[in-house]
């Protein structure tokens, strides 16, 4: 019987609060591999909360200090090297990160490109120009120190083969899945959350900056509907920051009402979901689109733009709309939302779409990704 892989891998993501996309995955990566003979060390650069669902991973931590760069160029490689037995590769999770002359191979998770294809939606620490430099740089270099590159979606691979050529015959495109504690919601729970709203409502959850597009979605309900008396309320969810207070007065000044219920736990998204009659993603720009796939996965119609990545994900199983195009969201908004029966056959869509991303095939194409990269001789460069 051949012995488990042995793989280091950075657990940062998990350390940064509420659980993002990246984090979201990286759990994954962990409750899946960890049971079919995969061995994970995780090293990071603040202490971990708890992970329910990882209970037998060992974790080294090591304080943070001068920034990101600074940590994964001094002290993750020193980790990495005290490690002992030597692991067999090492698992960059968070789009750079692969320290130069390592003693083993690394397989490196580049997400997406969002801070070098649309850097104008990025809160760059100044001075900006330094801080996009370093970024760029540790992209080229990790991709160019690892055995093998995964992405979420072909959009992403076409977008890091057209900045990093040299990177293209390393990326294997593996989407993200929809979690196995995501199951779709009774009615009952899904009331309570109509009732807290006042009837129906329109729902967004997710990150609050100007990529998400939320003031198209502000400016298009006041396109859809004449009257805001009449138009169904606004549940923006998601951690509140000084953009999501910027959509509220935009949104106030338009006579809406808009409701910030903030994080939403895990075990309460999937009623949330339900109890909406649309979920609207409007986003510029993504390399997958998480959102929208759980939206799919409860059963909630959905109005997304047409942002590669998205349409990606959802396929023919979700209205579209130009990306940035206040008028055709509005216009789409407004049929959806006074014909229920012409949204029927997209929830149905939905979930058949939804059940195609699945943690299984996450974790066969994974763990052939670390088989590859393990088998490669030397390290990074």
């Amino acid at each position: 019987m051949p012995r488990p892989i042995r793989v280091a891998i950075d657990l940062r993501p998990l350390a940064r609060g509420p659980a993002t996309g990246i984090g979201l995955l990286l759990t994954q990566i962990l409750e899946e591999l960890g049971p079919r003979g995969v061995r994970f060390l995780g090293v990071t650069d603040r202490p971990l909360p708890p992970i329910p669902s990882v209970t037998t991973i060992e974790v080294r931590a090591s304080g943070a200090g001068g920034g990101t760069v600074r940590w994964e160029r001094n002290e993750l490689p020193r980790l990495l090297r005290a490690i002992d037995p030597r692991p067999d590769l090492f698992h960059a999770t968070w789009n750079h990160g692969v320290p130069p002359g390592l003693p083993f191979p690394s397989v490196l998770s580049l997400h997406d490109l969002i801070p070098w294809v649309a850097p104008r939606y990025v809160p760059w620490p100044r001075p900006a120009f330094l801080h996009r430099w370093l970024y760029r740089d540790a992209v080229r270099s990790s991709a160019r120190r690892s055995a093998r590159i995964v992405t979420l979606s072909e959009a992403s691979r076409g977008d890091i083969v057209a900045r990093v050529p040299e990177a293209a015959s390393k990326i294997e495109v593996i989407p993200c899945a929809v979690p196995r504690w995501f199951r779709p919601a009774a009615e009952e729970s899904a009331r309570a959350w109509r009732t807290r709203f006042g009837g129906s409502y329109l729902l967004y959850f997710g990150g609050f900056d100007p990529r998400k597009g939320l003031d198209l979605l502000v400016e298009s309900m006041g396109r859809a509907f004449a009257d805001p008396g009449r138009a169904p309320a606004v549940v923006l969810a998601g951690t509140v920051n000084r953009e999501a207070k910027e959509i509220a007065r935009a949104a106030e000044a338009r006579g809406l009402r808009v409701h910030f219920p903030g994080y939403v736990p895990d075990e309460d998204l999937a009623a949330l979901l339900r109890g909406a009659t649309l979920f609207v993603y409007p986003s510029r720009y993504e390399g997958f689109g998480i959102p929208p796939l759980l939206a799919m996965a409860a059963g909630t119609p959905s109005v997304v733009s047409d942002t590669p990545a998205v349409k990606e994900v959802v396929s023919d199983a979700a209205l579209l709309f130009p990306s940035g195009d206040a008028t055709a969201l509005g216009a789409l908004l407004a049929v959806a939302t006074q014909d229920p029966a012409f949204l029927e056959p997209l929830r149905l869509k939905g979930v058949e779409r939804a059940a195609r991303f699945s943690v299984e095939t996450l974790a066969s194409r994974m763990i052939r990704v670390y088989e590859q990269a393990a088998s490669l001789p030397g390290g990074s460069s």
